[in-house]
């Protein structure tokens, strides 16, 4: 559950969060040639509730969760934790 890589042209990270409860999701966009030294142009942060659904969308979906963060709008100092639910097909 645990990323630190580049998703979609954005530099991601995501642990377990220290409350136990939820999942940091941090997205950044850096500029094309930006150095890593500098500030991200933005940052956007979510916390994941940390349950079977939750943990899945992080492992299995992150591509697809990086891009709606990425598109989010964020209101300054708004913390924002997403829930996932699982239906089971029929």
């Amino acid at each position: 559950m645990e990323i630190d890589a580049w998703i979609g042209g954005y530099k991601v990270r995501s642990f377990p969060w220290i409350d136990g409860k939820t999942i940091y999701f941090n997205v950044q966009y850096y500029r094309t040639g930006q150095s890593l030294s500098q500030p991200p142009v933005w940052s956007k942060t979510v916390y994941i509730t940390n349950d079977v659904a939750g943990r899945d969308m992080v492992e299995n979906l992150a591509a697809s969760l990086t891009e709606h963060v990425a598109n989010m709008e964020i209101p300054v100092g708004r913390k924002i934790v997403l829930t996932a639910e699982r239906s089971l097909k029929i």
